[in-house]
């Protein structure tokens, strides 16, 4: 993803006369790489047919993915940035060429092309992903809410086809988006209203890793779309449709329809077992997968329990939660040959939000010490999710819990955070802790605390 400099005289391979990459040339070396699994030759295979015509015939588009390209490189430089002195002037060749995105965008938007829905889909993926890079969530989500206003004016079944699959990766940057309360860096431990809409479930066959994420991610979003719903009537706010007999029907419908997800997975993984060995990456995908169902378990068991002591009937979820996580870090320090290797951005969620779940849900010392550990060993982004801030978050709001753990280890309800929201600073250097006890003892509480 860095460009690459190399010298006028030495050309590299695949590039003609004037310098420039044949794009068809690479793609078919990439596409020949040995390991691909099916998921990474689709996404490629939808650059090879989508993105490259758009970043040949539409300046807005290529403007867009050079300062992707060009804020990744400074993102990367700035991980090492105690080595070495950020580059301002890359960063500021990043800017220009996002503003220059921009500017022919705009110019681009006033036209009737049909297809300016899709440049202008694309161009919001990129500039969601260059503003995290940033860490400007409040241009982030302005970006996100553009692309999804823009889905939100025509069916599906009108659709072309790049906007249908562009659709699921706004609904895949969406649904984790319930827990960032607004357009700040704040954090909410329950998704508030109407930051989540449920979307409709159908039960497909599992026949690929792909179809198995698709089903998932749907289920994921309804999940997340029914604790939105119980922390609106548990905070007492008037809604007549809401009351305990509808969330209870909710709870359990989710329940069936997840317990049919983890049966037809297990059926696929064991029909695929006897057929062909997994790759690597095809072995991550499936432990990813297994990681959420493990996650959305215990998530979803708990959505009516107020007292927090639910959870501690998870235990096994949450240790297979770490199980799985360690495991997922470990074939990717396999495959970058070290930890200092790892890539520092991930688009697709993967270990830190479940990592996350089992610090701020499981009450057990040694479980929840090893979610923490396995957080701190691979600093890294996750979409909107940063393992520096989930760590600190984490750190904070276990300190404040083991201030009322007994002699024998264990949390009492009125010293275990129900609810909990944090706001960070400009700066980035502290931030406030707002809670609420299990029981509501005490009201809302604040607590400041200083970002290691």
């Amino acid at each position: 993803m860095k460009p690459q400099m190399h010298a006028a005289t030495a050309l590299p391979q695949g590039a003609n006369a004037t310098g420039t990459l044949n794009i068809d040339y690479l793609l078919s070396l990439i596409l020949c790489l040995p390991g691909l699994d099916s998921d990474e030759r689709r996404c490629l295979q939808f650059f090879e047919h989508n993105t490259i015509p758009m970043l040949v015939g539409e300046p807005a588009v290529c403007h867009a993915v050079v300062a992707l390209s060009a804020f990744h490189e400074d993102y990367e430089r700035s991980i090492k940035a105690l080595k070495s002195k950020p580059d301002h002037r890359h960063h500021h060749f990043a800017l220009e060429q996002y503003n220059r995105s921009m500017a022919m965008l705009r110019r681009r938007i006033q036209s009737n092309d049909p297809q300016v829905r899709g440049i202008t889909l694309m161009c919001c993926i990129t500039f969601i992903i260059l503003e995290l890079l940033e860490g400007d969530y409040t241009n982030a989500f302005a970006h996100l809410q553009q692309g999804l206003n823009i889905l939100k004016t025509q069916s599906a079944k009108h659709a072309l086809t790049t906007e249908r699959i562009l659709a699921k990766a706004f609904l895949q940057l969406n649904t984790p988006r319930a827990y960032w309360n607004g357009p700040d860096v704040v954090v909410t431990g329950h998704p508030p209203k109407g930051s989540v809409r449920e979307v409709t479930y159908e039960v497909t066959p599992i026949h690929s890793i792909v179809e198995a994420k698709e089903r998932l991610r749907v289920l994921m979003n309804n999940i997340f779309h029914l604790q939105s719903l119980c922390n609106i009537f548990f905070r007492g706010e008037q809604d007549p449709h809401l009351n305990t007999l509808t969330l209870s029907a909710k709870q359990t419908a989710l329940h069936h329809d997840l317990t049919d997800f983890t049966l037809d997975l297990k059926s696929f993984i064991s029909s695929h077992k006897s057929n062909t060995a997994w790759t690597l990456r095809e072995t991550r995908s499936v432990d990813v997968i297994l990681t959420h169902v493990a996650t959305l378990t215990s998530m979803l068991g708990c959505s009516l329990d107020t007292t927090e002591l639910g959870y501690d009937n998870f235990l096994p979820e949450f240790k297979r939660i770490n199980d799985l996580c360690e495991r997922i870090i470990a074939t990717f320090v396999t495959e970058y040959g070290s930890y200092e290797n790892l890539p520092t951005m991930v688009t697709d969620i993967g270990v830190l939000p479940s990592l996350f779940w089992c610090c701020v849900r499981c009450r057990d010392t040694e479980t929840r010490e090893r979610a923490l550990q396995l957080l701190k060993v691979w600093p890294h982004r996750e979409g909107f999710y940063d393992s520096y801030l989930i760590v600190n978050i984490c750190r904070g709001l276990i300190d404040l819990e083991d201030e009322g753990r007994d002699d024998e280890g264990f949390i009492p309800r009125e010293y275990r955070v129900h609810t909990h929201m944090i706001e960070v600073a400009e700066d980035r250097r502290s931030m406030i802790i707002r809670y609420v006890m299990a029981g509501g003892e005490g009201g809302e509480q604040e607590r400041a605390v200083v970002l290691e």
